[in-house]
């Protein structure tokens, strides 16, 4: 609670800057998803869902790793028993692609983004609480904050560095039903993409010159089951 108010403190205050440099989105997900190697204490499980070749993109790796794990430690939380997906897939000219790249490919020109998803089984949020959902000191409603604890300020700061980072956040939510959160971030057209994983082997990305290693040899829908 005390590091979500100074977080808070400084959002308001200006105070946070962004920190952008290049990120290997295969490499960036395989970390993350190390981190949850873990008993959750739980009959729940958790399904990573993202193909090899995902682009090199510029942006706060920080801040992108705290949004996906404060959506994805909510989503444990108000799920006692099912399952937790965390999705990304490149998001082309209005259309979704799963890529495998076997060759260096330069981005296409256009509008090209990311998207991230985290979906969950859990208890879901009432229709009339969602546009507020990503309030200051709001969470969902008041039986899912007496039950589970917490202030409501995690998503508050999610919505801000997605803005931040020059992207956007949306829910789709029914009680009962679970819920699912997207992330969508811009993609740098003058990056490279990823070089695709083959025979499990670490490939090379690269821009202008420069040499970028991604150890991304993880396969699509990865998962792993939780205590």
């Amino acid at each position: 609670m005390i590091n979500g108010l100074l977080e808070v403190t400084r959002i308001e205050a200006g105070a946070v800057k962004v920190e952008s440099r290049e990120v290997g989105l295969n490499g960036f997900l395989n970390e993350l998803r190390s981190s949850y190697d873990v008993p959750l204490g739980k009959e729940v499980s958790l399904q990573w869902d993202y193909p090899p070749g995902l682009p090199v993109i510029r942006t706060d790796s920080g801040k992108l790793r705290h949004i996906l794990q404060n959506l994805i430690n909510n989503a444990i939380k108000y799920t006692d028993g099912g399952q937790v997906t965390i999705s990304a897939r490149i998001k082309e000219d209005g259309r979704l692609r799963q890529r495998r790249i076997s060759h260096r490919l330069k981005q296409a020109e256009g509008n090209r983004e990311v998207e991230f998803k985290v979906s969950d089984t859990g208890i879901g949020i009432p229709k009339e609480s969602l546009p507020f959902i990503f309030n200051m000191f709001q969470q969902g409603d008041g039986s899912r904050e007496g039950r589970r604890g917490g202030v409501g300020l995690g998503l508050y700061i999610v919505k801000e560095f997605t803005d931040m980072l020059g992207g956007k956040i949306e829910v789709d939510s029914a009680p009962g039903k679970g819920s699912t959160f997207t992330v969508t971030m811009p993609c740098d057209s003058s990056y490279l993409s990823a070089v695709g994983s083959q025979d499990g082997q670490r490939q090379q990305e690269v821009k202008d010159g420069e040499e970028f290693i991604d150890p991304s040899s993880t396969a699509s829908n990865l998962r792993t089951q939780r205590g």
